[in-house]
């Protein structure tokens, strides 16, 4: 399976998309993304209850907090590099300085970014990401949309997402490799990042399930505040933006 395969599905997801499209009734527009959505929602449940939970719950078992947080720390690290490009596009020159000093230290003196050695260094963590960059460029975010299996997003965060898979150390370092299968290396690798991110929020999850009315509504209110955040900083950074200008005048 080569990277050409994923770039198709992406492509068929917005062209799946476009065909949401919304009408007018009453003075009202009705989307057809909405009943997506739900269905979509229920399908995502219901591999989510059979598949992703009962996998999730095994790894716990076969793990402890001490091991699950090392790994984390791992896949973070190898995200550093992507921070700090995306810093350096949205015109946070230090932010982006600090993503390589602590990609450096926690490579090097953190055991491959086992240990967040930078952290106890004064050097926190700052991630951010392409979908960031494009809010600070002034992109709009989109609908909400569920997607297969990935569950809720927009147009921006799943170009986002795109963007910073491709970008990251992991992909290129498993291209590199002679391996005719490096594509699916590289799936397998992110499919234990996220199946720890899940492990350690599992009991968070089960709760807003348990405490939920609608926990469709519940579960889009939650994204669309986090998404709203992000928006937010996008557009603060922008305002924050130093106006290079040269003094240079406009001529009539």
């Amino acid at each position: 399976m080569k990277a050409r395969i994923f770039k198709y599905l992406f492509l068929c997801y917005f062209v799946v998309l476009s065909g949401c499209a919304t009408s007018t009734e009453n003075g009202e527009k009705t989307s057809a993304l909405e009943s997506y959505n739900h269905a979509m929602f229920k399908f995502n449940h219901a591999v989510e209850k059979g598949v992703i939970r009962p996998v999730a719950k095994g790894y716990r078992v076969v793990t402890n907090e001490y091991v699950r947080q090392r790994v984390t720390n791992f896949f973070d690290n190898l995200e550093e590099p992507v921070s700090m490009a995306n810093h350096m596009l949205q015109g946070e020159f230090h932010e982006s300085g600090e993503n390589f000093a602590r990609f450096v230290i926690n490579t090097t003196l953190g055991g491959l970014g086992l240990y967040d050695v930078a952290a106890k260094a004064g050097l926190d963590k700052n991630p951010t990401g392409f979908d960031k960059t494009m809010a600070t460029w002034g992109v709009p975010d989109g609908p909400y949309v569920i997607l297969p299996i990935l569950g809720p997003s927009t147009p921006r965060a799943a170009t986002g997402w795109v963007a910073d898979g491709y970008s990251a150390p992991a992909y290129w370092v498993a291209q590199g490799s002679a391996d005719d299968d490096a594509d699916l290396i590289y799936l397998g690798v992110s499919s234990l990042k996220y199946l720890n991110k899940y492990a350690e929020n599992i009991k968070v999850i089960e709760s807003l399930e348990e405490g939920s009315v609608d926990y469709y509504e519940a579960m889009k209110s939650a994204y669309l505040q986090n998404r709203a955040k992000i928006n937010a900083g996008g557009k603060k950074a922008v305002e924050q933006a130093p106006d290079y200008d040269f003094d240079m005048d406009d001529e009539d």
